[in-house]
């Protein structure tokens, strides 16, 4: 029987996702005003409908352990809006580049482009800024290497897709919306 997953002390999602909350705009970067951490959510009961809907990639698959909790990992995985052009798999990088390092999650972005999904590498953005991502499942040198079953060279792939969330030009978001 598996064990209930619990947020704990985790309030990634909290901090480091943009979403539309009561009519405003909460930015990325900056601690939505209902969290408690370390106690989660102030108003857990009531939390608006973007909250009870997130999809937490730790938290719903079962076959991540308490090691890919957000806060312990510092990746977030998150499900795309199905809009038809971005919907897919999202594995936000929120600490050291030499995340991208960690077996778990190496093989994990292998086997889901492997399996023909949508996957995509992205970075927080600074309020006030979209978060820049880039498409893993359609680089030519990943599928390659992925396809070689080449660690090293799978490494190197994903952090060269990370250096181009790094040198996208950072993006105001439009006036309207801050």
């Amino acid at each position: 029987m598996a064990i209930a997953k619990r947020c704990g002390a985790c309030s990634v999602c909290c901090k480091d996702l943009m979403f539309e909350m009561d009519g405003a705009l909460k930015l990325a970067g900056v601690m939505c005003p209902h969290a408690t951490p370390p106690h989660g959510c102030g108003i857990h009961d009531c939390r608006p409908s973007v909250c009870r809907t997130y999809f937490c990639g730790w938290y719903y698959l079962p076959s991540l352990d308490e090691e890919w909790r957000p806060d312990q990992s510092e990746v977030l995985i998150s499900l795309r809006a199905p809009d038809g052009l971005t919907d897919g798999i999202e594995f936000m990088l929120l600490g050291s580049p030499e995340k991208l390092s960690w077996l778990p999650l190496v093989r994990y972005i292998a086997t889901l482009i492997v399996d023909g999904a949508p996957v995509y590498l992205a970075l927080p953005g600074e309020p006030g800024y979209q978060s820049p991502w880039v498409y893993l499942s359609d680089i030519a040198a990943l599928k390659d290497a992925i396809a070689r079953r080449d660690l090293d060279a799978t490494t190197a792939a994903l952090k060269a897709a990370l250096q181009i969330c790094r040198d996208y030009p950072k993006t105001a978001l439009p006036q309207g919306l801050v």
